[in-house]
């Protein structure tokens, strides 16, 4: 059964096939809730028998992709966050303090990277509208247990912040230095040392665990322009844009 996967974030709706999620295509929607039509005529020729899909924003746009499939008879289903998973010798487990509370791409991301690294600790990073850092961890007894994460504003929106609450005007993207001596490179500078400052302290405290080889991914759609620092810093990193229709296809073959 082929199943169209939808993962829809608040820039971007990345989408795939459940017999190819290692081919993701993208979707740039800004917030826009108008789906293009020649989207809509690419899944059509794909013939899903059905859809399957997370969602974190953009009720509106996922309104309207809803009502088209209504409208062809192909059956959808939102999925949510949950307190495990379990599909074939895959277990993870949700412990947040509230699962429900956990955004799905995030747990579909947690579940994606859970198939990859099979009883390894693994950090997951996503750089985007928001960035998260989530650790995923083996249990004694097999199952793999996401034991949370962190979150702060994402690159575009600390950027934001201080144009719009300070009257910093850069003028210019700057670059980073180790002792910047302009505005431009001062904010591109922190910026991007405060996301590599919740890898390191997300590192250390797995260390603290015990677990000193962690596996680390990173994805998002900041992702490329931190790429060259990140490897720089942490070269066994490894980025890995489609965790989270990984996580979805693998979803879909429980429901």
């Amino acid at each position: 059964m082929t199943a169209l996967l939808l993962d829809l974030g608040n820039t971007a709706l990345k989408w795939a096939t459940s017999d190819k999620p290692e081919e993701p295509h993208a979707y740039v929607h800004c917030g826009n809730d108008v789906v293009p039509d020649e989207l809509f005529h690419r899944w059509l020729n794909i013939k899903p028998e059905r859809v399957v899909g997370c969602m974190v924003s953009s009720e509106k746009f996922a309104f309207n992709i809803t009502r088209f499939f209504n409208a062809h008879n192909i059956k959808w289903d939102w999925l949510h966050s949950e307190k495990s998973f379990s599909g074939g010798s895959l277990i993870v487990v949700n412990k947040y303090d509230n699962y429900e509370q956990l955004g799905s791409d995030r747990w579909h991301a947690v579940i994606g990277a859970a198939s990859l690294y099979p009883g390894f600790p693994v950090l997951v990073v996503h750089i985007g509208t928001a960035t998260t850092a989530d650790v995923l961890v083996p249990e004694a007894d097999g199952t793999q247990a996401f034991i949370g994460g962190r979150i702060l504003p994402g690159p575009s929106m600390m950027t934001e912040a201080l144009l719009t609450k300070t009257r910093c005007r850069p003028g210019r993207i700057g670059v980073r230095a180790d002792f910047p001596k302009n505005t431009a490179d001062a904010i591109t500078t922190a910026v991007l040392e405060a996301h590599l400052g919740i890898v390191d302290r997300s590192l250390a405290s797995l260390r603290k665990m015990g677990y000193d080889n962690p596996r680390l991914l990173f994805a998002g759609g900041a992702a490329p322009l931190f790429a060259p620092y990140i490897m720089q810093e942490y070269p066994q990193a490894v980025i890995k844009h489609n965790l989270v229709l990984r996580g979805l296809a693998m979803r879909a073959k429980v429901q």
